[in-house]
C-alpha cells in the first residue's frame, strides 16, 4: 500500500496543481537557458512546441544552473536611489538575463515559476502538450538559532510548489532564492524520514517536518483535545563531516494552501525591503555559487556543469567568504563601502558603479565611506 498523506509525496487529498500560462513568451524562456547555460539549445519554436523534457532530473539540473549563473543578492536596496527591490516579470527578466544580476527569494522564484510555466508551454493539440504545474506559497523563516525554540516571521519567504511529470501529481518544494543553505535540487513534499536530500555537499542535507502550529485557534474535536493549522517545515542539516552526528535548524515554515500572487509578491517585498525592522535593510548580502573546475587527468570530457563539485562565496556584512561543506574561511574583510562595491562588481558581476556609494550612505548597513 503507497504511504497516505503526508508521507505520499503529493499535496493533501492528492490535488492536482493547474497549468497556467507563463508570462514570458517562448521567445524570452529559450533566451533564458541560453542564459544559464543550458545543453541541448533550445530556440523559441522548440519551446513553444513543447518538445523540453519535463521530469524532476531536469529540474533539479534548471534548478543547479540558476544558482550557477545569478547570485542572491539585495544590493538593489542599498545602492539605488529608490532603493526598491525590482520583483515585476519584465524588470526580473532583464536584470536576471540582460544584467547577469540577481534578486532575494521573491525575485529569484518569481522568475523561476514563469520559466517553468514557460517550458511547459500549451498547444493546441492537447496530446502533444506537456506541463510543468506550478505555484507559489508564502513561507514564514525561523530567526531563532539552532537549539532554541522557534521564532517565525510574519511571511517574508517565497518558495515553489512544482508537480513537473505530466502524468501524476507527485510534487516538489523548489527553492532558488535562500541565499546560504538553499535547496540544491527539488526536495519531495513528503514527510517520510527517509525523504533526506543533499545540498551543496554531502555535509549539508535538507529534510521535511510537518505538524501542526501550537497556537493555531483551531480544532478538529468538539473538546478542542487536537490542533490543526498542520505546516511544513524545511530543516536543514550541518555536519563536520560524513562520519559526524548533524545539528539540524528549522529554515522556514509554510502551508500548501497559502497561493501568493503578482500583488502579494509586491506587498511582501516592498515591507522586507523598507521596514527597519528586516534584517536585509541593515545588511548587504550576496552569495553565489560557483563549481569546482579540476583539469581531467585521464583526458575524458569534463563532468558536466551542473554535476560539479560547488562551493559558495559569500558577501555577508564587511566579510567575503568562501563556504564549502563544513567550511567556511573568511578571504577579505572591507573597510570601506568603495571596497564592498569593487568586490561586488569583480567577483559577482554586478553592474554597480563606485559612485553608488552615495545612496547607501546613513543607512544601517552602510560601512565608511573615504572623506574627501
Amino acid at each position: 500500500m503507497p504511504p497516505s498523506y503526508p508521507a505520499s509525496g503529493t499535496l493533501r487529498n492528492g490535488l492536482f496543481i493547474k497549468p497556467v500560462p507563463s508570462r514570458f513568451t517562448p521567445n524570452q524562456v529559450s533566451r533564458y537557458l541560453s542564459a544559464i547555460g543550458y545543453q541541448p539549445s533550445y530556440d523559441a519554436l522548440v519551446v513553444a512546441s513543447g518538445a523540453f523534457p519535463l521530469n524532476p532530473e531536469t529540474l533539479e539540473r534548471l534548478m543547479r544552473l540558476h544558482l550557477l549563473t545569478f547570485p542572491f543578492e539585495n544590493t538593489q536596496m542599498h545602492y539605488t536611489a529608490e532603493h526598491d527591490m525590482e520583483v515585476s516579470p519584465e524588470g526580473l527578466f532583464s536584470r536576471f538575463v540582460n544584467d547577469k544580476s540577481g534578486s532575494y527569494c521573491f525575485g529569484h522564484n518569481a522568475l523561476f515559476l514563469d520559466i517553468l510555466r514557460g517550458l511547459g508551454f500549451r498547444r493546441v493539440l492537447a496530446s502533444s502538450s506537456q506541463h510543468i504545474r506550478g505555484y507559489s506559497v508564502g513561507a514564514r523563516v525561523n530567526i531563532a538559532s539552532t537549539g532554541s525554540p522557534h521564532s517565525f516571521r510574519a511571511y517574508n519567504h517565497l518558495i515553489l510548489l512544482v508537480q513537473p511529470s505530466k502524468n501524476d501529481n507527485q510534487t516538489y518544494v523548489v527553492d532558488v532564492g535562500y541565499g546560504a543553505s538553499c535547496l540544491m535540487r527539488p526536495l519531495l513534499l513528503s514527510a517520510d524520514p527517509s525523504n533526506v536530500i543533499y545540498g551543496l555537499t554531502e555535509t549539508e542535507r535538507h529534510r521535511l517536518a510537518f505538524e501542526s502550529r501550537r497556537d493555531s485557534s483551531l480544532s478538529s474535536s468538539s473538546d478542542f483535545s487536537t490542533t490543526v493549522g498542520d505546516l511544513w517545515n524545511i530543516e536543514v542539516g550541518h555536519r563536520k563531516s560524513t562520519n559526524d552526528p548533524e545539528s539540524w535548524h528549522r529554515q522556514f515554515a509554510f502551508s500548501e494552501y497559502s497561493e501568493t500572487w503578482q500583488q502579494d509578491i509586491e506587498f511582501s517585498s516592498f515591507t522586507v525591503s523598507h521596514r527597519l525592522s528586516e534584517f536585509f535593510l541593515g545588511f548587504v548580502a550576496c552569495v553565489k555559487v560557483f563549481t569546482v573546475d579540476e583539469p581531467t587527468e585521464t583526458g575524458e570530457p569534463p563532468v558536466e556543469r551542473s554535476k560539479r563539485a560547488m562551493y559558495r562565496i559569500i558577501i555577508s556584512g564587511n566579510e567575503l567568504k568562501k563556504s564549502y561543506g563544513a567550511k567556511s574561511e573568511v578571504i577579505r574583510k572591507f573597510d570601506t563601502e568603495v571596497e564592498r562595491i569593487r568586490a561586488l562588481r569583480e567577483i559577482f558581476c554586478l553592474k554597480l558603479k563606485d559612485e553608488d556609494v552615495e545612496y547607501i550612505k546613513g543607512r544601517a548597513a552602510a560601512l565608511p565611506t573615504p572623506s574627501a
